[in-house]
């Protein structure tokens, strides 16, 4: 019993370590550019330079076609429900666009190489031996040899598969560590939301929707010049 239970609090361990707390929150909802109220929970926002993102996680995922926004929730007293999947992007055409997940988005920065097809191997050239006993007629016959070659083009083995990557070089981790976390929470969480990038993106304005179990809300952001 107590080795189960050891062993359940270390994967109940591991499985927070990976999922991540997101970041500290802003001292209020009122720090963040665009903010609003929805039920219980207001919400903040603030759209994240390229250049800020490039620090952050040691990758240019402006170049990989993902725009990134810092999202605060503040709860009032009871439980709230915060969630990065009840956040989409509007584009200026009209279009809807749904969060990236941390994988999503660094599986497209670090995509893995495909592997190619096997190829024939050398074509190998044996030599056959079949002894054997040949009936004739009248009760007679005798032993026979007789040599064939065989010729066959089986594949060699193949080279082993190169060893994969590390969480995408490590980008998927520090991604999932400070993404906004998915729980329920009466205090105040932040972490950053992707999203594709929307077509014809001119860095002109913003609006990120939220659609959750407390109501919706439209925050609209213009990044810096």
């Amino acid at each position: 019993m107590k080795f189960r239970l050891g062993s359940l609090c270390l994967l109940l361990t591991l499985t927070i370590a990976f999922a991540g707390d997101g970041i500290p929150a802003r001292g209020s909802v009122e720090d963040y550019s665009a903010h609003q109220v929805s039920g219980k929970i207001a919400i903040g926002a603030a759209y994240v330079s390229p250049a800020q993102v490039k620090k952050l996680f040691g990758e240019d995922l402006d170049k990989r076609g993902y725009v990134v926004f810092e999202v605060g929730m503040f709860p009032s007293d009871a439980e709230a429900d915060v969630s990065p999947d009840d956040f989409k992007l509007k584009s200026k055409e009209g279009s809807v666009t749904r969060s990236a997940t941390p994988h999503m988005v660094a599986t497209d920065a670090h995509p893995q190489q495909s592997t190619p097809p096997a190829l024939p191997g050398k074509v190998h050239v044996q030599t056959v031996d079949t002894v054997g006993y040949e009936h004739g007629s009248y009760g007679r016959g005798g032993v026979y040899t007789d040599t064939s070659v065989a010729v066959s083009n089986y594949p060699t083995a193949p080279n082993p598969p190169p060893p994969a990557r590390n969480g995408n070089g490590g980008l998927e981790q520090r991604l999932d560590e400070k993404s906004l976390p998915d729980i329920k929470t009466r205090r105040a969480v932040a972490g950053y939301v992707f999203f594709p990038k929307p077509a014809n993106d001119k860095r002109t304005e913003y609006e990120l929707l939220y659609a959750g179990t407390d109501g919706q809300v439209s925050l609209k952001l213009v990044p810096a010049k």
